[in-house]
């Protein structure tokens, strides 16, 4: 008699398991098919992102200026709880012509909380730098740090000297709320070459 309700029990487990697994299927897929539509974005989304991003701080426009190129996430999303991930795709623009497709992924470890969409924008110094960029995946390592200033979520990307020479991350445009400090691993993909 055990062993029939041990069975039993085993095929019920089984079976609630089967149809957790077919509803969490039906959630992964809505919740990917709003996700994607989070953060589709076209060129001019990029362009109107960098002439905001000129209003930001005074030193921003300079920082264009001087910059060989432009990678451009117009909707980047992070979330996190201790682990944490981020996603967006952006265009690499050159002197207003849009060179490619990227895509930035990328995980973190850290005490964090919440989730936050944001816009981000490396400015790239130098041709090395970009064509280096062009050629392969990148992968950086940075630190973040992600806090609340009169009720706005902040993010400061800490990277090296030597990076900064080559390349100046400006994050800003930050909606919901993400707070803690985190380690990042961030591979930054050419998706699609778009030809001169």
């Amino acid at each position: 008699m055990e062993q029939i309700v041990n069975k039993i029990t085993t095929i019920i487990i089984i079976l609630i398991s089967l149809s957790a697994c077919s509803k969490g299927q039906e959630i992964y897929t809505s919740s990917l098919s709003e996700f994607k539509k989070k953060v589709v974005i076209n060129s001019n989304d990029a362009r109107q992102v960098l002439d905001i991003a000129d209003q930001y701080e005074l030193k921003i426009p300079d920082i264009r200026k001087n910059s060989v190129a432009q990678i451009v996430f117009p909707k980047a999303i992070k979330l996190g709880l201790i682990l944490g991930g981020n996603y967006s795709e952006g265009f690499i623009i050159k002197d207003d012509q849009v060179l490619g497709r990227v895509r930035m992924t990328g995980g973190n470890l850290g005490p964090q909380l919440g989730g936050q969409q944001y816009s981000q924008i490396m400015y790239i110094m130098t041709e090395s730098k970009l064509n280096e960029f062009m050629g392969s995946d990148s992968f950086g390592v940075q630190g973040t740090v992600s806090y609340a200033d009169e009720g706005t979520s902040k993010t400061t990307v800490i990277a090296t000297q030597d990076n900064l020479k080559e390349v100046y991350t400006l994050i800003f445009n930050q909606t919901g709320y993400l707070a803690g400090i985190t380690l990042d691993g961030v591979i930054y993909s050419v998706i699609e070459k778009y030809r001169k």
